[in-house]
């Protein structure tokens, strides 16, 4: 009877921690679901905008551009009539024709941008919307050209040129002194560096148009990581064709410009992929 009753209890004993086996085990599974529609969700969303409402006035239409419509970015774009155009064809008709871009969608991570008629009597929205399409098209079409010659000196005597840089991948940043923006995002930028030390397949370049005394006397208050090369304006000018400040290249270990960007989050992005590319 004691010999029945042992057996019993083994057997319930063991049921019991199997079904705990099962209920953990289909809790693991409920976290991997969910951590898989979160990630779904993450990189397919819609997003439901009115165009009157964004384009009622300047200020809300810059908002809503500057923190959803990235121009720069590889994007999906659709004309009016909902078909798929290319990029330059995207900027073309934002610099030639009566049209703001909204953002639609997210499909696998990738944003859809769909052109609209602008309706809005507002000159300024109009005027920049071209401004911004018409930047966005030189950097689009830099894209894949080579870096012009070069043969720079930074403020500590270092030379850089095709040769020194060769099999480097290079993040180069343009900027002066007295540029606000420019300054506003040198502890992004340090920290850049700083995640990145001990690559040894990365430069961190900036071109400055200040003379080198300046940027001595500035860069006593002001750390800076980057390696500073003074009085470039003209390269940045006549070769680059650099109009806006800040404004920052990524370029391949072949020399090649893969992306002109103005934003730090945009370059922090492109250099995390490209990286990632490039493991050592």
């Amino acid at each position: 009877m004691y010999k029945l009753f042992t057996l019993f209890l083994l057997g319930t004993l063991c049921f019991l921690f199997s079904c705990n086996i099962i209920q953990e085990k289909d809790k693991s599974a409920e976290v991997e679901i969910s951590k898989s529609q979160f990630l779904k969700a993450q990189l397919n969303q819609t997003f439901t905008t009115e165009r009157e409402t964004v384009t009622k006035d300047f200020a809300t239409w810059y908002n809503y551009t500057y923190s959803n419509v990235v121009l720069s970015e590889d994007f999906i774009g659709l004309d009016t009539n909902l078909d798929t155009i290319s990029k330059k064809t995207f900027l073309d008709r934002l610099v030639n024709g009566n049209v703001v871009a909204l953002k639609t969608e997210i499909v696998n991570g990738q944003s859809v941008y769909q052109l609209f008629r602008l309706n809005s009597k507002d000159e300024s929205i109009q005027g920049t919307i071209k401004q911004m399409a018409s930047t966005e098209m030189e950097h689009f079409e830099m894209e894949g050209s080579n870096i012009p010659d070069f043969n720079f000196t930074d403020l500590n005597g270092k030379v850089y040129d095709k040769s020194s840089t060769e099999g480097k991948i290079i993040v180069l940043k343009c900027w002066f002194i007295n540029c606000v923006a420019c300054v506003k995002e040198f502890p992004q930028l340090n920290k850049l560096v700083d995640e990145n030390q001990n690559r040894n397949d990365l430069i961190f370049l900036s071109l400055a148009i200040d003379a080198k005394k300046d940027l001595h006397k500035f860069l006593k208050h002001k750390e800076f990581k980057y390696a500073v090369i003074p009085e470039t304006e003209n390269y940045m000018t006549n070769k680059l064709n650099i109009k806006e400040y800040p404004t920052h290249l990524l370029i391949d270990k072949n020399g090649k410009i893969l992306k002109v960007v103005n934003r730090i989050e945009e370059l922090t992005k492109l250099l995390t992929k490209q990286l990632e590319l490039n493991t050592l």
